[in-house]
């Protein structure tokens, strides 16, 4: 349940998310349909293939440069930059850290059922 009164988050207060390798998630608030957490991955690193059931993503790339890759066999591709937000409906992908530095995600997930299911890749063609 939301609250009733104006909340604040610290980083110290954020608390561990559902994960994929490659990826830090941390919960900054949640409701029964309704999880905001921060994302993080490392320079050059790629997530694991994965997709996130019944729920809508929307993220928005605080930091750095990212590469959204799923479709047959992961051929398709989605490039971002800092500032550009993004959506990614019930989909198989993973996230690529294409640059040297960090990158930060602000990201929505919203409905309801786990946050991340974790698979082995994309369908083939």
């Amino acid at each position: 349940m939301a609250p009733d009164t104006p909340q604040a988050v610290t980083q110290q207060d954020l608390e561990e998310a559902e994960g994929t390798p490659g990826i830090t998630r941390k919960v900054a608030f949640q409701t029964d349909n309704n999880t905001l957490v921060q994302a993080h991955a490392e320079a050059g690193v790629s997530s694991g293939w994965h997709h996130h059931g019944d729920r809508h993503v929307y993220a928005y790339l605080v930091e750095g440069a990212a590469v959204i890759e799923y479709g047959p066999d992961g051929s398709e591709r989605l490039e971002l930059e800092t500032g550009s937000s993004s959506t990614c409906p019930w989909v198989v992908h993973r996230d690529v850290n294409p640059s040297n530095e960090p990158q930060q995600w602000i990201i929505s997930f919203v409905g309801t059922g786990p946050l991340v299911e974790n698979v082995d890749g994309p369908d083939p063609e």
